[in-house]
Formats: C-alpha cells, structure tokens, sequence
C-alpha cells in the first residue's frame, strides 16, 4: 500500500503542473520575510510582487538608500531561502511604508482589532461575488488547490470590504485601496518611477541638460528626481573610467573602445559641468576627472 503524501507535496505539484509554483514560491517572502533579513524587517517590509522584482517599503529614506547598498546580498539570501532564482531585482522606496503590513514581525503596540475579527467572520459576500471567486479558482481536477485559492480570495474580498467600510479610498486609476487624507501610495510610487526613467533618458543622450530644461522638457518638477538620476548616472560611468583604467594596465584598447573611452568621459563630464559635449576639451578632462583618469582619452592606455 503507498504511503499517503503530504499536503505541501500535493499542493505544491498542483502548483507547478498549472504553472503557479513560482508565483507561490515568491509570495512566501510576505510572510517568511522577517526569517529572510532578520533585524532589517523593522524597518522595512515586502509590499508587493511584479512579476519576479519584490518592492519592499522602507520606513525613510536612509533606509531605502542603506539596503538599495544591500540589494544583491538580500536577493541572494531571499532566493536561498526559496531554493531557487524566483526575485531577481528588488527596489525600495519609503512611499508605501504607511500602507504596509507585518508578516511575522511581533510589534507589542499594536493590539488585536476586534471589530476586523469578527467582520471577517461574517458571511458578507454576494452571491455574484461567490460565484467569481470559484471561476476564478477553477483549476480542473485538483480540487485541493482550488480549495486553497477559494479561501484566500474570499479572505482578500472581505478585507477589501473592511477597509471600505474604515473610510479608505479606492483608486480609480489602479485599484489600490488607501487612506483618504493622502494620495494613492501605489501611483504616486509608479509616477516617481516614470518621471525618473524619462529623467534619465535624457540625460543619458543630453548629460548637460539643466535641471530648468529637464522640468520643461518632462513636466517633473522635484529636484530630487533631477538630483537621483544625476547621482545614478555619474556613480555607473565613473565606476566604467575607474574599471578602464585599472583594464589598461594589462591590455591595450581598441580604437572602438578608445573612441567609446572618450565619449564616455566627456559625457561624465558633461553631467558635472553642464558643458555641452562638443565643447569639452582635455582641459576640462583634466580639472574634472583628474590628470590620472583623464590621460586614457589621450590614448596612453595600457600604460602607468
């Protein structure tokens, strides 16, 4: 007679033969999180999951900045943990903290909300409501996993209601649910993000481009977008001088990867100066990168 398996092996073929064992698989970082990073979960907290990129909320923007440091040494432990290469980028931002919840983290100030038990126990849902779910949850023959799933959305579709009924306000442009005496989190996070990506392509092919210019040219009027993507942008290519330079002194370059040298330099430059590309010269090479750095635009590479 075969041994009867386990729950978690049944659930978990399930998963994998409808193809949502890694999506189950990254949602265990919500409530294993505080096992995962330990004394960093006080401070910062999973929010959400897009695809395989995990944003986390942070409760300052020190924090964001300190483990945005840490990032590839956290997406190691969180995969580690997992057994396998299910979050492959994760960002951090300090907008979502009041929206947060704590999976895992004992926080002795807050006490159990009556009221919330025992809505949740009540039968609240619609009929039309019932019926999505389980169409929702239909999953073929494995009435397990669609067991699971039933009672999970049901769970989601009550506490939905519940802060409905606290006063919280849905988006009407994402969904999100949040507190009326502010913005949505959600969009207001994904603004930020899309005003710094337009940011950064400009600079990217215009590095001298004024801050001025910027907000003309993109509607973005925080100086801290301007000043992030300048920070971003000169930390990658000066980090590429440093790597060149050190490079030159077993090998000798190209005349490609020479011209690409220069252009690069000149461009770092141009975001340090707001010179216009074609303007600078070895003098400014010199002044603002340093005479050690600015020598390989002279093609002494592979010498010291």
């Amino acid at each position: 007679m075969a041994r009867p398996e386990l729950v978690g092996n049944v659930l978990q073929q399930s998963l994998d033969k409808i193809g949502l064992l890694p999506r189950a698989k990254r949602f265990q970082v919500f409530w294993s999180w505080a096992r995962i990073v330990g004394e960093i979960a006080r401070n910062a907290r999973p929010r959400r999951i897009d695809g395989d990129v995990l944003y986390v909320a942070t409760n300052s923007s020190a924090w964001a900045q300190e483990l945005t440091l840490m990032r590839k040494s956290i997406i190691s432990r969180i995969n580690a943990y997992l057994g396998g290469n299910y979050i492959n980028d994760i960002r951090f931002s300090e907008h979502l903290w009041g929206t947060t919840q704590s999976f895992g983290v004992p926080d002795t100030h807050v006490q159990v909300d009556k009221e919330y038990k025992q809505f949740m126990s009540q039968e609240i849902l619609t009929p039309d409501e019932k019926q999505r779910i389980i169409s929702l949850a239909n999953t073929g023959d494995d009435s397990l996993l669609a067991s699971v799933f039933q009672r999970f959305a049901a769970t989601m579709e009550k506490r939905k209601k519940y802060l409905l009924k606290k006063g919280f306000k849905k988006c009407d442009t994402c969904g999100f649910l949040y507190q009326p005496e502010r913005k949505c989190p959600y969009c207001k996070a994904k603004q930020e993000s899309d005003d710094y990506n337009r940011v950064i392509t400009i600079l990217e092919r215009h590095p001298e481009t004024s801050d001025l210019t910027l907000s003309v040219m993109t509607g973005v009027k925080q100086k801290e977008i301007f000043a992030k993507a300048r920070q971003s942008l000169d930390s990658i290519w000066y980090r590429k001088v440093r790597q060149a330079y050190f490079t030159a002194a077993t090998r000798n370059f190209t005349i490609d990867e020479q011209f690409q040298l220069r252009e690069l330099m000149v461009k770092l430059v141009s975001l340090r100066t707001g010179q216009p590309g074609h303007l600078v010269t070895q003098e400014h090479l010199d002044k603002v990168l340093g005479k050690r750095f600015s020598r390989l635009a002279k093609g002494r590479v592979g010498r010291r």
